[in-house]
């Protein structure tokens, strides 16, 4: 029996694929992508194609960046429930939901809860009873 841990959580072990592409490796990618808006969206720089926007499109990404993050913080707090009934680190998951939002809670909720595990647990023990009264 193998432990789902802090590196298993960062690393997204065991979640399913979204369209063929691993969740870890789309975490990865939306974390650069809101740090690279983050990036545009508040730094000013000239001559940095980057950070060289124009004020409206500036203030709709801090806009957008807004709105993504309340999204992130109410899941993130809900996350901190979830993962009291899977037995994880609250911290570690709220933080990660709020960093790269629904992908995270989406492969915490895809963990077994205490009770599934328990139910799983007393399902190998009968079974294993079964094989013994066989033999």
């Amino acid at each position: 029996d193998e432990e789902y841990n802090t590196v298993s959580a960062l690393l997204a072990e065991g979640a399913k694929p979204f369209l063929g592409i691993t969740s870890g490796q789309l975490q990865v990618g939306h974390f650069i992508l809101s740090l690279g808006i983050v990036l545009m969206a508040f730094v000013e720089y000239p001559g940095f194609p980057l950070t060289n926007l124009p004020t409206p499109l500036r203030e709709c990404l801090q806009s957008g960046l807004l709105t993504i993050y309340v999204i992130n913080t109410v899941l993130s707090v809900l996350s901190v429930f979830k993962a009291m009934e899977r037995n994880q680190p609250p911290i570690l998951w709220a933080v990660k939901t709020f960093s790269v939002g629904g992908l995270a809670f989406d492969q915490l909720t895809q963990l077994p809860t205490k009770q599934e595990l328990e139910r799983m647990g007393n399902k190998d023990k009968k079974l294993g009873r079964k094989r013994l009264a066989r033999r």
